[in-house]
């Protein structure tokens, strides 16, 4: 899950239980958790968009692994006939060796960048599922608070809504 969601839902959970009255007694709040990660990342439509990204990097390897048994072939070609070959034409070939391995470097960074992306994309849209169906499901259930897991150092199990959480996000 993106780093900046879980910061933000972690943050709000702690400005709330800051900002609420000493005055309010722990009977009279209805108070659950969540554990954030879990509950997206066992979803359906989670685990549909990492296998496309897995899929994708497979795919994306195979072509680099393409390229790079091109440049060993090509380095060991180079290795073998360098005593042969004019100054100009070795001169020439190390010059392709040298493009060969940009040329793999660049398209290494740009596949590693589409995962990137892809991986950012599917985290900000099960993550704008998620803050809608704790919203919904917290004033439903008639929550007073639904906080992160991370940001309690004990809590009883028996306030977990993460299951119920990930079952609603799947309903969706």
């Amino acid at each position: 899950m993106n780093m900046n969601v879980r910061n933000v839902l972690t943050g709000a959970s702690l400005a709330l239980a800051i900002a609420m009255p000493v005055s309010a007694s722990a009977a009279e709040l209805k108070v659950g958790y969540v554990d954030v990660k879990s509950a997206v990342e066992n979803t359906a439509d989670y685990q549909t968009g990492i296998k496309r990204l897995e899929s994708l990097k497979s795919k994306k390897q195979k072509e680099l692994n393409v390229l790079l048994d091109k440049i060993n072939q090509a380095e060991k070609d180079l290795m073998g006939q360098s005593m042969a070959m004019s100054p100009d034409r070795l001169a020439q070939k190390q010059q392709d060796l040298k493009k060969m391995r940009k040329d793999l470097s660049r398209k290494q960074q740009d596949a590693q960048e589409q995962l990137v992306a892809q991986k950012n994309r599917l985290d900000m849209s099960v993550g704008s599922k998620f803050q809608k169906v704790m919203k919904s499901y917290g004033k439903e259930n008639g929550y007073d608070m639904i906080m992160a897991k991370s940001a309690f150092l004990y809590v009883d199990s028996k306030h977990d809504v993460t299951a119920s959480i990930t079952k609603l996000l799947d309903a969706k």
